[in-house]
């Protein structure tokens, strides 16, 4: 692969590092929907594995320094969420490919409703309904640097509409390293969700959900077609709220998986403390993958189902 790609994603990731103090911004967050997770799966580990190579199809809405360790050339998933603290449905997309052996590209996409809500005119009078309309589009870059490291950058535009007047929208970027010291081990840090602040409708200013991210995915094959994966993750926003996630996986064949997860978060976190449960199935390139949170007064009910193929 030539230099040229290097340089520019270098010079991207750069660019949001020099970036982050100024696009952090002030007051409470907006566009909090860039933060949920989008993957059946890791949202069976509650949100953890951000290091998982299983999150790959989504790597753009999360961590694109996992495509330079994807050792196949396509990963795709489509998947439908029912949100439980809007009663509403979401629907998620996303797409990666390898475009080199140590470079890859992801695409991601999502829409999110929202429960009709009564909208009045000027003199209070009723003037019909308005559901909320969300949508998210996610490019992600990562870049191999030699055969242990790689790079990622996320960006992103999200466009929240609350009523037919007020709207919300922005753009944010993320940048993620990982380091793989051994086949099962991987390791991953960065910063997520730096974005330029948000205006209402009626000038008040809003700064989006940014934080400092770790993350590691740790494996352990035994008895030749069983794994266990260990996936921990720990966010701390510049908010000065954190949360902490972790689960684990059991794959037999490559084919059944079972999954579950635990995320504890302060008061104020923009994704609160929860259990999630979780089942897939693979065969021949293709996946199903289901998850369901729970111990939660506002995520609690929520579930999700994905269909996935890679190869």
């Amino acid at each position: 692969m030539s230099s040229k790609p290097q340089r520019s994603i270098l010079l991207l990731a750069l660019g949001l590092l020099l970036a982050a103090p100024a696009l952090s911004g002030q007051g409470s967050d907006a566009l909090q929907m860039t933060r949920i997770d989008r993957n059946p799966v890791t949202s069976a580990l509650a949100g953890s594995g951000s290091a998982s190579l299983r999150n790959t199809a989504y790597s753009a809405f999360s961590n694109a320094s996992v495509l330079p360790f994807y050792d196949g050339r396509m990963d795709a998933a489509v998947s439908y969420r029912q949100w439980a603290p809007s009663d509403a449905p979401h629907i998620q997309a996303g797409v990666a490919f390898k475009v080199a052996p140590r470079f890859g590209l992801s695409l991601g996409y999502a829409y999110q409703g929202g429960k009709a809500l009564e909208a009045l005119d000027a003199y209070g009078q009723p003037a019909g309904s308005y559901s909320p309309k969300d949508h998210l589009v996610a490019l992600g870059i990562g870049l191999g640097l030699g055969e242990r490291f790689g790079v990622g950058v996320n960006l992103r535009y999200a466009l929240q509409a609350i009523s037919a007047s007020d709207r919300y929208s922005g753009f944010s970027g993320d940048i993620f390293a990982m380091y793989e010291p051994g086949n099962w081990l991987r390791l991953t840090a960065g910063l997520s969700t730096l974005g330029n602040r948000v205006a209402s409708s009626d000038g008040r200013v809003f700064k989006q959900p940014a934080s400092a991210r770790a993350g590691v995915c740790w494996s352990l094959p035994f008895a030749d077609a069983h794994i266990l994966s260990l996936t921990a993750d720990g966010d701390w926003f510049f908010s000065g709220d954190y949360g902490a996630a972790a689960g684990l996986e059991y794959a037999w064949s490559e084919t059944v998986f079972v999954r579950g997860g635990y995320r504890y978060a302060s008061s104020g976190c923009v994704i609160p403390s929860h259990a999630a449960l979780g089942l897939g199935l693979s065969f021949a390139g293709f996946r199903v993958d289901v998850s369901y949170l729970t111990a939660s007064e506002i995520l609690g009910n929520t579930w999700s189902a994905g269909l996935g193929f890679r190869f």
